[in-house]
């Protein structure tokens, strides 16, 4: 039987939304989906709970500047094309769906040289280097916004479609769900902040929260996703906390969806993913980007996107620790604005990505 091969990894921006496009394919194809990633890449431990088999090929990374790994990359990229075609004949692959990410690249080089259709989605505002290298050698480029389209050659514009971003089925649900009863929590009138980096976290979060966590918890109750590298702080910041009012955790594999639904704002970065869950929930938001510095501009550009439809605020450059919390208060105590933001969030995430790129490629392979 054929299989349908689904590729991208590095981050959990890279995964989530692929899962998002598995979910929605009947079962009989879902059984039939195989997940090309990197061997260190955090795709493998996402994946462990799903069931999908998994198979790792070296990974070179793409930069953008000059740096003497580059030259021990191009073997890795070119070791990685080859695994990645032997692979692709052993599985039989009748279609490759890629969301991206370093470890794509050789798996939709070695699709082309096997003649298999390429299927391409990206998340951002505008594509990066991975989307760029792949789109020509793709037959359909699925991007998030109208204005995406003009990141790419007028030649591929035909091959372009706007689909939004992926989203789980699990962030769409409506019933409540005690979620603050059982985190130990306090649930009552006081409203809920949610402060997130994602799976990886973010130390300028983190930060602010440990530096206001009296004055937050004064006006609100905080559940602090860390990432993985913040076991130690949270159990500090718990110490420091009035009972009830403050937990944390690295991840929050099975309460972040519900979490997000329940929150009355939420702080985070602007990873586009993180955006497009945020839009189908409803949740206001404060996003802090990572700057140019940090990364290419891609979630400056996402958040600035996002605000500009009413679902966000982004605090100015450069502003501190103190400035953000102001922010935060002044939204917290500001029912009617919130409401507004989630009104807006909602009219942005119009449609369903992941149905229609799941529709896309049961047409493909059918």
């Amino acid at each position: 039987m054929r299989t349908i091969v689904f590729t991208g990894g590095g981050t959990g921006g890279h995964v989530y939304p692929g899962l998002a496009v598995w979910e929605r394919l009947p079962r009989n194809l879902r059984d039939r989906v195989r997940w090309i990633g990197s061997r260190r890449g955090v795709e493998r431990e996402i994946l462990r709970t799903t069931g999908i088999p998994y198979a790792a090929i070296p990974v070179g990374k793409l930069r953008r500047y000059f740096d003497l790994e580059n030259v021990l990359d191009v073997f890795r990229v070119g070791a990685g094309i080859l695994a990645a075609r032997r692979l692709l004949r052993r599985l039989d692959a009748a279609v490759v769906f890629s969301k991206g990410g370093f470890v794509a690249v050789p798996v939709v080089l070695a699709a082309r040289l096997l003649r298999i259709p390429v299927v391409i989605h990206e998340s951002d505002f505008d594509p990066g280097l991975a989307t760029r290298i792949t789109a020509p050698l793709a037959r359909v480029i699925c991007v998030p916004y109208p204005e995406t389209v003009r990141s790419f050659p007028s030649r591929l514009h035909r091959r372009v479609l706007v689909t939004g971003n992926p989203v789980r089925s699990v962030f769409l649900e409506t019933e409540p769900e005690d979620v603050l009863s059982r985190l130990g929590l306090r649930d009552d009138a006081r409203p809920v902040l949610l402060v997130t980096g994602g799976s990886l976290g973010a130390q300028q979060l983190n930060r602010i929260v440990a530096e206001y966590l009296e004055e937050l918890t004064r006006h609100c109750t905080v559940v602090h996703q860390t990432g993985h590298h913040g076991s130690i702080l949270i159990q500090e910041l718990a110490a420091r906390a009035e009972p009830g009012r403050y937990t944390g955790a690295a991840g929050y594999d099975r309460e972040f969806a519900p979490l997000l639904r329940r929150a009355d704002l939420v702080i985070c970065r602007a990873g586009a993913g993180t955006i497009w869950e945020l839009a189908v929930t409803g949740t206001p938001a404060v996003l802090i980007p990572l700057d140019a510095g940090s990364s290419r501009g891609d979630q400056v550009r996402n958040a600035r996107y996002y605000a500009a439809a009413g679902a966000a605020v982004v605090p100015a450059a450069g502003a501190s620790s103190q400035d953000v919390v102001r922010l935060v208060r002044t939204l917290l105590a500001d029912e009617s604005r919130r409401r507004e933001m989630s009104d807006a969030a909602r009219r942005f995430a119009r449609g369903d990505g992941a149905v229609t790129i799941a529709g896309m490629i049961r047409r493909i392979i059918e």
